[in-house]
């Protein structure tokens, strides 16, 4: 995972030099390139990577366990990574478990997807629930 990140860093980074390398280019040659940068949430951030304690510390300070960051709420990323204890601490804080992301995709459907098999059996519990 963290190779991967430093090789698009790296490309994201070779790529922007790149653009601006020359700047004699004639409007006929100009190529259009479009850099969507984004920006994941600390509370994302942290329950991807796995981490409890500062999860908990974000939840405690006030973050919003519902708001999307790249268009996946926290519980859709616990889901996909496979961390129960975080969907623990997203549920008891208020987290909306039957809530899509923005591709149409549950919780229970991350986890599915991303073959997370405790993960899928602990939100198999809730499928029928509101909570």
């Amino acid at each position: 995972m963290k190779k991967s990140v430093i090789v698009l860093a790296l490309a994201l980074g070779f790529s922007i030099s790149n653009l601006n390398a020359s700047n004699d280019l004639k409007t006929s040659e100009l190529n259009e390139v479009i850099v969507k940068t984004v920006e994941v949430s600390p509370l994302c951030k942290a329950v991807a990577t796995g981490n409890l304690e500062e999860v908990n510390k974000l939840i405690k300070a006030g973050a919003d366990v519902n708001a999307k960051s790249n268009g996946m709420m926290p519980i859709h990323y616990a889901a996909k990574y496979n961390r129960v204890e975080i969907i623990k601490a997203l549920i008891t804080a208020g987290s909306e478990i039957h809530k899509p992301c923005d591709l149409g995709y549950t919780a229970l459907s991350h986890a599915k997807n991303s073959k997370a098999k405790e993960a899928e059996m602990f939100l198999k519990r809730f499928k029928n629930k509101d909570v």
